[in-house]
């Protein structure tokens, strides 16, 4: 990795096109709705907060590994690059079984609801921690510009695909209860 690339990855300095800085534009949107998923009081706002996050967590998840971690473990000349795309891979899987436990859990108010909002939050903390650094290194180190470019671009349409069924949803319509005479 150049000395301006270490620079760029310790600062987290990269171009507006740059992957990396897509990524972390999507990590703080997750942050902020984990944590807020894991410390509201409020049963009807986490089930809200759910709704809003899980859909968002899947398409990036999905476009993220299409788009990032598989040119990573394809680098034969890079262990670390493939290990980053594997750790990835598998942390991502941890998060859909948790996110799909909380989605199945009719009562958010549960203690136990609660304790799979802690450990989500908590553990997409440590994975965006360790994805935006050692993988973002990876990402500086073997992929020019115009790579990281195209990564984004990937990305972005890859997620934006997945969104678009969710954003296309009708909502839910109640059903009529008919008045007993």
């Amino acid at each position: 990795m150049s000395v301006l690339e270490k620079v760029k990855a310790t600062l987290g300095a990269y171009g507006e096109n740059d992957v990396r800085s897509v990524l972390h534009d999507d990590h703080e949107i997750i942050r902020k709705l984990a944590k807020e998923l894991a410390e509201t009081d409020s049963a009807a706002r986490r089930k809200s907060v759910l709704r809003e996050l899980k859909p968002f967590l899947t398409a990036h998840s999905r476009s993220e590994e299409a788009a990032v971690y598989a040119p990573l473990m394809e680098l034969r000349n890079s262990l670390d690059s493939r290990q980053a795309g594997n750790e990835g891979m598998v942390e991502h899987n941890l998060a859909d079984i948790v996110v799909q436990r909380l989605a199945n859990t009719a009562d958010a108010s549960s203690d136990m609801w609660r304790a799979h909002a802690k450990v989500l939050h908590e553990a997409l903390e440590h994975h965006i921690k360790e994805e935006e650094g050692k993988m973002f290194e990876e990402i500086g180190e073997h992929f020019s510009e115009e790579e990281r470019e195209a990564m984004a671009a990937r990305f972005i349409a890859g997620k934006e695909k997945l969104l678009k069924p969710a954003r296309q949803k009708p909502a839910p319509r109640k059903r009529a209860v008919a008045a007993s005479a």
